[in-house]
Formats: structure tokens, sequence, C-alpha cells
């Protein structure tokens, strides 16, 4: 498998390949991965421009999962400092643990730990290894599971399915994806990092479920009664954030004032 993980980061672009051999690279050393971020969102149709190419491990596989990148000649480590082309100016999401620049591409590989966006699954393990869409926890699928995702090539939308099965990665079923996004706007709204959650949101509802491919009706409550309540409009989004962190146990905390988000990126 280390092989053909090597064979597929050594294409140079990112196509769906690439992207299979990055996660077949963390599969070889035994590390569990989920896609995550905007390759996740098209696979679900959503038809974002793709800025980097994100990926999800267990908290205790970072270290494994960086060596287990930093030998392939298309990866270029980077701390992601001031001196990165990539630093942020103001960082609207969770940082990555890990930063990698790709050979002939100006999409940047990011690994983020699984405490810092999907806490509230269970811990990954091995479960996520297979690539049989049998053996997967029922929260997943397989990037090429031709009977759940969108298919390809639909006008005004994002790629959906893979389309070879060599090249299939775990990623999140989409409701799922839904309850990610909610819990990530409820404990990040007013911060700095909590920005793009609520857009992510509204994409997914737009694209996603107003297409046919999300089924409401597996969400867990409340939030479940809380996206039906956001669709009906009733609430204006700041009540409706208020009554979710109430709902789900988040402290109530004042929103940050635009200044501090730059300071915080060490710009001003």
């Amino acid at each position: 498998m280390q092989v053909e993980a090597s064979r597929r980061l050594n294409t140079f672009t990112l196509s769906e390949s690439f992207v299979a051999g990055v996660a077949h690279a963390l599969n070889s050393a035994q590390v569990s991965c989920v896609l995550w971020g905007h390759c996740l969102l098209r696979v679900h149709g959503v038809p974002t421009i793709v800025g980097s190419l994100d990926f999800v491990v267990p908290d205790c596989e970072l270290t494994a999962a960086q060596a287990s990148l930093r030998g392939h000649e298309a990866l270029q480590f980077c701390r992601e400092d001031e001196s990165c082309p990539d630093f942020p100016v103001v960082r609207l999401h969770p940082p990555p643990a890990y930063h990698f620049h790709i050979e002939s591409s100006e999409v940047p590989l990011n690994i983020f730990p699984q405490s810092e966006v999907l806490w509230f699954l269970p811990p990954f393990g091995s479960s996520l290894l297979p690539t049989e869409a049998g053996l997967l926890p029922p929260q997943y699928l397989l990037s090429t599971d031709q009977a759940s995702l969108p298919p390809r090539d639909r006008p005004g939308r994002g790629s959906g399915v893979f389309a070879h099965p060599e090249d299939a990665v775990v990623v999140l079923k989409s409701h799922v994806l839904l309850e990610a996004y909610m819990r990530l706007f409820a404990r990040d709204s007013g911060k700095q990092i909590g920005s793009y959650s609520m857009a992510m949101v509204d994409y997914m509802e737009l694209y996603v479920d107003e297409d046919g491919f999300l089924d409401v009706d597996l969400l867990p409550e409340p939030l479940r009664t809380f996206y039906k309540d956001l669709k009906e409009g009733d609430k204006s989004v700041r009540q409706w954030r208020w009554d979710l962190r109430e709902a789900l146990g988040v402290p109530q905390v004042p929103s940050e004032p635009m200044s501090a988000w730059y300071a915080q990126s060490g710009k001003q």
C-alpha cells in the first residue's frame, strides 16, 4: 500500500487520485483519517472552491500522520508562521495541527485533530482503515458510494462521488457533516475561528438538502429541531444561535471585537 500511495502522491496534482494517495499514505502508517473541508463539501455536491485539502486524524496519531507524509517529495512540511504564503491575516476556521505545501499546487494540505472538529463522534479507530463500506461505522461512507452520494458532472454543483473504486477515501455522511457544522457554529460563533460555520450550514441546506441528498430525520435531537427551525426562518440567527447554545450546554460568551480577530493572527 505504501508504494501505491507514493505513486499517487507523485502525480503532483490535486486530483481524486491525489486525495486518495494522501489517505492511503496515512492508512499505510495505520493512521485512520476522514476527508474534511472543501473537498468533502464537493463530494456532497456543494460547488465550493477548493482552498485546501483537509483530513482529520485521531489526536493520538498526529505525530504518526506527520511522519507518514513528510517522506513524500510532493509534500513540503510547513510550520505555517508568518513566513508561509498561506498564513491567514484573519483565520476564520480552527487551525490545523500540521500544514504541508503540495508541489506544483497553490492548495495546501492540512491535518486536523479529531478533538478540534469532530469531537462529538466516537474516537477514530481501526474501523476506519478498511476500504469496504460494509465495515465502516454508521457515521461514515466511502467517497465512491454511488448509492448515497450525488452523481458526477451536475451543472452548478460540486464534483460528487469519486469516479474510481481505487480512489475510495472515508467521508462523513451528509447528516453527520451538517451536525458537525452546527456544533462548530454553537461552539465558535462570535469568535475569529467560527466565522465560516454558519455559511457551511447554509451551503448544506441549499446544495445538499434541497437536492435530496440529506435525510434530516437522521440528525440527533436537539439539532434536528433547530435545523428545521432555521429553515422556517421564524427566529433571527442571533436568537437561534443563543437558543442552540443553551440546548447544547455551550456557555454564552460575548462576541470578540473585530479588532481582536486581526490581533490574534499577528497582524494589525
